[in-house]
């Protein structure tokens, strides 16, 4: 039995169907669809402002599904130029802190920042805000 990736987890009943000539019998088996080990990956805020030469942070949450225990190892790309950025713990099992630092250095304005979340073959990445000024 091959299922696809669209097939919900859920038990199924089969009924297996064998004929020869005039006879026939049947019999029922159960099937059970799991879904596959997996995360999702969230931040909060969705936006934050830093005066130039400061810190912030994002709180990140990671949250299991279909039976998933893994690490995941955190990054983050976008930061503006003079900007060095921290996730604590790293990698992490449910929860990880974002910490960003300005330099005096970093332009003023607003950046998309991504973060990627990475355990084995499963990436996902979530998007914040940053506003410089």
């Amino acid at each position: 039995m091959t299922t696809g990736t669209s097939t919900r987890a859920g038990t199924y009943t089969l009924t297996i169907t064998g004929v020869s000539g005039t006879l026939t019998h049947t019999s029922t088996v159960s099937l059970v669809v799991s879904a596959p080990a997996d995360f999702t990956l969230n931040a909060l805020p969705s936006s934050r402002t830093v005066t130039q030469g400061s810190s912030t942070s994002y709180s990140v949450t990671i949250s299991p599904t279909g039976g998933f225990t893994g690490q995941v190892t955190l990054s983050v790309s976008g930061l503006p130029t003079g900007a060095s950025a921290s996730f604590t713990p790293n990698p992490a099992t449910a929860s990880s802190s974002l910490s960003v630092t300005t330099g005096t250095s970093t332009p003023a304005g607003s950046f998309i920042l991504t973060l990627t979340g990475v355990s084995g073959t499963l990436t996902h990445t979530t998007t914040v805000s940053l506003k410089t000024k």
